[in-house]
Order: C-alpha cells, then sequence, then structure tokens
C-alpha cells in the first residue's frame, strides 16, 4: 500500500567510480563499475565493520558530541533526505514522515511488536465473536489543533472523508458504506460494522497509510467540492491531535514543529519543545552537519558515511531491521511478457558482490519479494542464484535477442547504483539496458500512471513495505491480477494462481494451512514468475548525537520518529 520516499529526491550525489573485480569463487564474474563506495568494502577497517543480519544496535560512546553552538538545546534539529509536502492523511501516499508529530490514529503497535496494538486515541477495544464488529473507547478532553473535540461523531466524520475523497486510500479501510457501517454509539464509543470477520482490525488502524484522524471541520471549512474534500488546505495546514504543531513549512528546504500545549500526554517528562527537519539530499552534507553539531540526528545515509560514524563514539547508530523491500518491478505487458525473460535477470544480478561491496552490512539480503521478518516467512532463500551463463539461455528461450535494449526508470538518488550494476552485468549476456533518472514527481506520474506497454520503461526500481504484518496487506496492491498501477501494480503483473492465493489471505489468521499457502504465493512470485527482482531489505539505521534519548523504532514504521518521547540527555 506504501512505497517509500526515503530517497535523494532532488539531488543525486556524485559518482566517484573505481575499477573494481568480482571474487573469482562466483560463476561468470567479471571486471566492472562499482561507485566509490564499494570500493571501501575492500578496506580492512571497513569490512570489520560491516554488520551481521539481524537486529543490532550500536549504544552511544561516552565521547563529548560536537558543540551545540548557539543552538536552543530544547530544539531537536532532524535530517532528512526529501522532502513531504502533503500532509493531509487522505490523499498522502508518499512518507508518513511529516504526518505522525501532527495526528494520531487509534491504536499504535506496541514498542518494536508489529503484532500487538497499544492504546493512542482509542484507550481500550473489543471484537465481537466473530471479528466483524470492533467497538473502541476513545480518550476524554481530546481536542483537535483547531479546538474542536475529537469524539466519536468527529472521528466518524474524518474516517468517511478518508474512505470517500476520490483521490485518497478508500482501499484501507476496506469499507463499503462508511455511514452505515461506523456509529457514534456516544460521545466517547464508536462502532466499526465490518461486514466481514477482521480479525486483526485493531493493528490495522495503527497503519501510517490512510488511518490518520484529522479534524473534520477543518476539511469541511476549506473544502473546494467533492474533488477537494479540504485536500489542498490540509496538504499545506494539518490539523490533527498530535503532540506537534506545523509552525512552518518551507517546500524543499525545512520543516518547524512545535509542542501542542493541549496534548493529553502533557510535557512533564523530557522532551522538545520545538523540532525542525531539513532537507538534505547529499548523504556527505548530512554526515557533515552532524560532525559540526548543527544537527542532532539523521536518517540512513548512504553506507561509506554511515561506517565511518558508526564507530565515532559522539554518536549512536540504531541499526533495526525492516519490513522495507527495494526491488525492480518487471513490466510484463511488454518485452519481459514471458517468465524465462524476467527468470533471465533476476539471474543476472549477483546479490551476494552487491551486499558485500556496496551495501556494507547497512542492509539485508532479501530472500524473496517479501520481507523476510513478515509473520510465515521461513528463512528460506528463494532468489534465483547468480548465473549469467543461465540467464543468456533462458533470454533465447523466450526469444530474446542479443542488442535488445530495456529501460529502467528511477528517480534521483535512488536505484542510481543499482542501476548501473545491473546494467553491467546485462551487458555480458548482449542486454542494453539504458537508464533513465527523473525527478521524484516525474517517477510517480509514471510508476502510478497509465499508458501503453511501448510507452513506459520495462523495468521500475522502488521500494515498499506493508500497513500491517501480514502477506494480504503486502501483497493485494502490487501483485493481484485485479490491481491496478495506482494501487501498485506497475509492472501489471497477472497470474492467475497468485491472484486467488492473494485473495485466500484476505483477512485471514495465519495459521499452518494459510501460512502453506503464503510460501507458495512468494515462491510464483520469485522464481517461477517473477513479479520482481529483489536488492535489500532496508535497516533503520538513524545516527543521532549520543546525547539523545528515547529513539525506539517499529520496523513495519518506516523511517518516522516518535518525536515526542525524544529528549536530550543532560
Amino acid at each position: 500500500m506504501s512505497g517509500s520516499l526515503m530517497a535523494e529526491a532532488q539531488n543525486s550525489w556524485e559518482h566517484r567510480e573505481l575499477n573494481m573485480t568480482h571474487p573469482q569463487k562466483r560463476p561468470n564474474t567479471s571486471q566492472f563499475h562499482l561507485p566509490r563506495r564499494s570500493f571501501l568494502a575492500g578496506s580492512c577497517a571497513f569490512a570489520a565493520m560491516a554488520a551481521a543480519p539481524g537486529q543490532a544496535v550500536w549504544a552511544a560512546g561516552s565521547a563529548t558530541p560536537p558543540s551545540l553552538g548557539a543552538r536552543d538545546p530544547k530544539t531537536l534539529v532532524v535530517l532528512v533526505d526529501a522532502t513531504v509536502e502533503n500532509l493531509d492523511p487522505a490523499t498522502n501516499i508518499e512518507w508518513a514522515y511529516g504526518l505522525r508529530p501532527v495526528y494520531e490514529t487509534l491504536t499504535v503497535l506496541d514498542g518494536s511488536h508489529t503484532l500487538k496494538a497499544a492504546p493512542a486515541l482509542a484507550t481500550s477495544w473489543e471484537a465481537s465473536e466473530d471479528a466483524s464488529s470492533w467497538t473502541f473507547t476513545l480518550a476524554e478532553g481530546v481536542v483537535f489543533h483547531d479546538g474542536t473535540p475529537c469524539d466519536a461523531e468527529a472521528v466518524k466524520k474524518a474516517v468517511t472523508r478518508l474512505v470517500l475523497h476520490p483521490a485518497g486510500l478508500a482501499g484501507t479501510w476496506q469499507l463499503e458504506d462508511p455511514e452505515s457501517q461506523i456509529v457514534a454509539v456516544d460521545a466517547k464509543t464508536i462502532r466499526f460494522d465490518l461486514g466481514e470477520p477482521r480479525p486483526f482490525f485493531d493493528r490495522q488502524v495503527a497503519s501510517q497509510y490512510g488511518f490518520w484522524i484529522a479534524s473534520p471541520t477543518a476539511a469541511e471549512a476549506h473544502s473546494k467540492g467533492d474533488d477537494d474534500m479540504g485536500s489542498e488546505y490540509l496538504q499545506a495546514n494539518p490539523v490533527g491531535t498530535g503532540p506537534y504543531r506545523l509552525e512552518s513549512l518551507n517546500p524543499g528546504q525545512d520543516a518547524t514543529f512545535a509542542a501542542n500545549a493541549a496534548f493529553r500526554g502533557g510535557w512533564d517528562h523530557p522532551h522538545f519543545s520545538r523540532v525542525i527537519t531539513k532537507t538534505i539530499p547529499v548523504s556527505a552534507t548530512r554526515r557533515q552537519l552532524l560532525e559540526t553539531g548543527e544537527a542532532d540526528m539523521t536518517l540512513a545515509m548512504e553506507p561509506e558515511d554511515m561506517v565511518v560514524l558508526r564507530d565515532d563514539p559522539r554518536f549512536a547508530l540504531a541499526d533495526t531491521p525492516t519490513f522495507t523491500v527495494q526491488y525492480v518491478a518487471f513490466a510484463t505487458d511488454g518485452k519481459l511478457a514471458n517468465p524465462r525473460a524476467r527468470q533471465a535477470l533476476c539471474h543476472a544480478f549477483d546479490h551476494d558482490a552487491y551486499m558485500e561491496e556496496v551495501a556494507l552490512g547497512t542492509a539485508d539480503k532479501p530472500t524473496s519479494v517479501f520481507p523476510s521478518l513478515m509473520q510465515g516467512m521461513d528463512g528460506k532463500d528463494r532468489l534465483l542464484p547468480y548465473d549469467l551463463d543461465r540467464a543468456r539461455a533462458l533470454l533465447a528461450e523466450a526469444g530474446i535477442p542479443e542488442g535488445t535494449e530495456l529501460t529502467m526508470a528511477y528517480y534521483s538518488g535512488f536505484g542510481d547504483i543499482e542501476g548501473q550494476l545491473l546494467q553491467a552485468w546485462l551487458s555480458e549476456i548482449g542486454i542494453s539496458l539504458k537508464l533513465q533518472e527523473m525527478s521524484f514527481s516525474a517517477y510517480l506520474d509514471v510508476f502510478f500512471g497509465e499508458g501503453t506497454a511501448e510507452e513506459r520503461p520495462d523495468l521500475f526500481y522502488f521500494s515498499w513495505w506493508p500497513n500491517v504484518d501480514h502477506p494480504y496487506s503486502f501483497a493485494w496492491g502490487l501483485f493481484s491480477g485485479d490491481a491496478a498501477t495506482f494501487d501498485g501494480n506497475t509492472g501489471r503483473y497477472t497470474n492467475a494462481e497468485a491472484t486467488a492465493l492473494i485473495d485466500e489471505l484476505r483477512n485471514q489468521v495465519m495459521n499452518e494451512e494459510m501460512t502453506a499457502k503464503f510460501r507458495r504465493l512468494a515462491e510464483i512470485l520469485t522464481n517461477e514468475d517473477p513479479a520482481w527482482l529483489p536488492i535489500l531489505q532496508e535497516r533503520a539505521q538513524f545516527v543521532s548525537r549520543n546525547d539523545i534519548a528515547g529513539l525506539e523504532n517499529n520496523p513495519i514504521y518506516v523511517a518516522t520518529l516518535d518525536m515526542y518521547n525524544l529528549s536530550r540527555k543532560s
């Protein structure tokens, strides 16, 4: 449901390339160009720092962090690599980073747990015997930033807007008629009559896409009609119930969030009274701002910057697995319609070399198109192995001659290195890969847009994560034959067995039978009839000064911060 925005959306960093040769143990290896960061992996010092897969946290060192200078210690400065300019939860399909400080959901995932919900706007909840009806009790005294009450009627209106907005995320709630299916029992009690068993609805409403509750009063007051429903206003003027209000927004530059004095959680605990996020697309610049004391924290950087800061005792690196998979999607309605052609491309990517020489321990090797952490996965490596001879033979079987040109689209700074590697490997089997770099907005228009096979690229570089730790949440929009490009199925992939399996998994508890269906689905999508070439699994790597406390990451919540619980140690 959610495509990742965590990339250099404006400026690509300068590539400095060196000739590298793969170790001889791999078949069909040859000399090709790798970017500078792969050279670092050849250094014994950096290689020793490479993290093993799994969760790891490098504790903060005891060294004094860089001086704050004239900066206010009660202000947190966070560096991000791309700007989120749409702060309306009904239409934001990009990145929830700017939504989390302003809005709340009915529940939240409990700490780092992905299968357990905790209270948020709702203090308690219960399901009917068949889990087709859920009743939530709302916290008392909650008000939106505009001063209006966040009671059951307001929540009903907010969710109804989310479901009915023509450009919004209606599919997340899976409600046909919100007016009748959502019942405001009294001011504190709201019931959802879902029409079918939804055994983990309490976790679904904790999701970061389509479940934030915005002021219906603000939306209605600024609505420009049924096609807008207040979205244009809320995109730049978010009105939620969260711990921070948006104080200022300078698109492409920075956003400032100020503490909401009326937040029901109070401000007696250690906290930041103001949070500033600055958009700095270049990784090296973000690292420099940390080292000079001009910033407190940054989201993940390029591997060579990460490994340097990892051993710097002035900083702390929180390094945990996530559910985010970076991948190359295949357009199946064009030159790559034959599954053998897509299998060939999967055989032409050397994951072991990539993880060792490029990722430098800052990412995990994928095991299939699905996140390996997802419930029901078994740890089996379903990737097709690197084998250029096999790739060449499969292309011949698919009727794709040497000299064929394919096009791969990506947006600035995200997928460029991976594209260069795939380009080099494909050239050895007679395939020319043309790389097409786009601005982020232009890329989204292509990725989610319509167009004939001839008008669209053959390959797309992107990343994806689920709303919920459940295979249906990850799979439907990407792989179902019933899903459109707007849903995430940019490759227009269709496989009858896969679609049937996805449908059977809908809202099902992952028992032994469902787990078997899930694993069968993974086999089809990864190697039998590939929809994707999985590249890596992202890790959540927040780098901060060692005087920042309170950071906790949930692997479903991608690159967002619980700013309310962060503080600066004295």
